[in-house]
């Protein structure tokens, strides 16, 4: 009988141990599977087919099952390169041509003793496909040189530098997926949340410089406070009706400076160590700009911020040097920024 033991840190750093047998963990998971109870209107009903969805079982066998199918069937595919995997979504970096088209045709065809089957209209390539792979119609064919899409990420092809993917937001709204609580200290709660959430955006993926290019984390910081700004206006809008704009709009500028602070914060936290090419200021006057170009859209609500951002941001200008100014000024030309023309709020 097999043991496994699992070592988890709590928030004192201390190591806590898991002592569980194969057996009993089977069992458990015997117990997820078969006693699964659905209600769908006045009835309940025992899940006897499939796993429950949203179960920490799919995860999980998935990777065991595909995690053994790859050990075996594409172990040789990294060579020279790069195979990665979130859940059931495939990527493949290579400079080998022939070893891209190998592995894209064994994937294609199947491999039913694991029962994989790819969904050709979600498969993207940016190389020639042989007629011959099925499927090969449906594929999404893109030029050798551009920005490959993969879960939520787009990856530059020749750099490998990588964006953020913001086609999720397209006829979205963003009011309807954030919500805090605004019947106390509203005001405070709102930002918070802004904070909270602007956090977690800035992953490191998009702002470490050993990874992209200066001009490529400032386009990924610009996109970042400008998606902030969609949802300050969207908080905005679930406000109690009198907290108007105009009661307090020192609050309002304070908040969209907070978020330039924690950008910042977190681009010197993930560049530690390193000399870092980009001024506070700098962060600061990419959203004043960002928060400028989405709230002049509301210029009714917000009249009484436009005016101290646009003086904000043009003190800043003279603060900058010409150089950093001009490639503030080339990351923030509408053209690369025409995902966010279809969101919503």
């Amino acid at each position: 009988m097999g043991i496994l033991c699992i070592s988890i840190l709590d928030r004192n750093q201390e190591s806590v141990y898991m002592k569980e047998s194969s057996s009993s963990l089977r069992e458990f998971f015997l117990q997820l599977i078969h006693n699964n109870i659905l209600k769908i209107e006045d009835r309940y009903y025992v899940q006897r087919c499939g796993i429950p969805q949203g179960s920490i079982l799919s995860n999980l066998l998935c990777n065991l099952c595909y995690g053994d199918m790859e050990n075996k069937l594409l172990c040789n595919v990294q060579e020279d390169g790069l195979l990665m995997r979130l859940t059931d979504d495939f990527l493949l970096v290579t400079p080998h041509l022939e070893q891209a088209k190998t592995f894209l045709r064994t994937l294609a065809k199947g491999i039913p003793e694991y029962g994989f089957v790819i969904n050709p209209s979600k498969t993207v390539v940016n190389f020639p496909v042989d007629e011959n792979v099925p499927g090969c119609l449906e594929f999404k064919q893109l030029p050798t040189r551009c920005v490959i899409p993969w879960c939520g990420l787009l990856i530059n092809t020749q750099t490998l530098e990588i964006y953020c993917d913001y086609s999720s937001y397209a006829y979205t709204s963003i009011r309807s997926s954030l919500t805090f609580n605004s019947t106390r200290k509203a005001g405070v709660n709102m930002r918070n949340k802004l904070l909270a959430v602007l956090q977690l955006k800035c992953h490191p993926l998009f702002i470490d410089l050993q990874i992209n290019s200066l001009r490529t984390v400032c386009i990924n910081i610009y996109k970042i406070l400008l998606l902030q700004a969609y949802r300050f206006h969207a908080c905005v809008l679930q406000l109690p009706f009198h907290h108007h704009i105009r009661n307090n709009p020192r609050f309002f500028l304070r908040v969209i400076s907070d978020s330039a602070s924690c950008c910042f914060s977190v681009l010197k936290a993930k560049n530690a160590g390193c000399s870092i090419p980009l001024s506070y200021k700098a962060v600061q006057w990419l959203s004043y700009h960002a928060f400028r170009t989405k709230l002049a859209n509301h210029r009714v609500i917000y009249k009484c911020l436009l005016g101290p951002l646009r003086q904000c941001k043009l003190w800043l200008t003279w603060q900058i040097p010409k150089t950093t100014m001009q490639l503030l000024i080339e990351v923030i030309q509408p053209s690369l920024h025409e995902d966010f023309k279809n969101i919503l709020d």
